[in-house]
């Protein structure tokens, strides 16, 4: 379940985070969400991604594919929650697609 602040994060019209040099958010648009990685742009309403994170005690990692390669991969503190918003955002979506196929 989402904290109070992760729940008004999924109710934005887009959020981002900085890691080292690059630009990570999710934003919405009139034809649906969208994920971008600094210039590059993916569609969430599109088949063709998935996630997976790992969480652990001191570290969490988050992959994000697209065609099934890599085009994410994180390592980031347990502290840091905005990935675990970005990652239930991403399952959110996932599971509504599902459910609307």
């Amino acid at each position: 379940m989402l904290s109070g602040e992760g729940r008004s994060l999924m109710v934005r019209k887009g959020f981002y985070t900085k890691i080292g040099n690059d630009f990570v958010g999710v934003y919405l648009a009139s034809d649906g969400p969208k994920l971008f990685i600094n210039k590059e742009v993916y569609e969430l309403m599109s088949p063709y991604w998935d996630v997976e994170m790992v969480m652990g005690r001191q570290y969490h990692i988050v992959n994000f594919y697209w065609n099934g390669e890599v085009k994410l991969s994180v390592r980031c503190g347990a502290e840091q929650d905005m990935f675990i918003t970005l990652y239930d955002y991403l399952s959110c979506r996932s599971e509504r697609q599902a459910r609307l196929a």
